[in-house]
């Protein structure tokens, strides 16, 4: 007596469907950490740039007042783009959070439907 082999086809798209949804979870946390990683390091090139400014304008600068007005427009410069960060930073949260939600709430109906179906 032969045995027939077992399918395990059957196995394996349970294994597909049960770990999509893992899948597109770390897809969206690679996407997001990728954004806030050149974030993080063009804040830090703006930090850069900012210092060797000064350092320039302190070899540079003939007179105190000359000195102290250039700091003024640099500062005023670097906290223009700080802000503009800022706003980045806050836009790349509202839209992880967003597209959590979204991967959430599906996650949530396709474990709905399996049990339903299950049941």
């Amino acid at each position: 007596m032969t045995q027939k082999p077992k399918d395990f086809n059957a196995y394996f798209d349970f294994q597909k469907r049960a770990m999509a949804p893992f899948l597109d979870l770390n897809e969206f946390a690679i996407r997001t950490f990728e954004r806030a990683a050149r974030q993080g390091y063009e804040a830090a090139g703006e930090a850069l740039e900012f210092s060797i400014a000064q350092a320039k304008a302190a070899l540079t600068a003939k007179d105190p007042q000359q000195f102290a007005a250039k700091q003024a427009l640099l500062a005023s410069e670097f906290v223009g783009k700080q802000t503009e960060r800022s706003n980045e930073w806050l836009k790349i949260a509202s839209q992880a959070q967003a597209e959590m939600g979204k991967w959430a709430q599906s996650a949530n109906e396709e474990i709905t439907a399996a049990v339903r179906k299950s049941a």
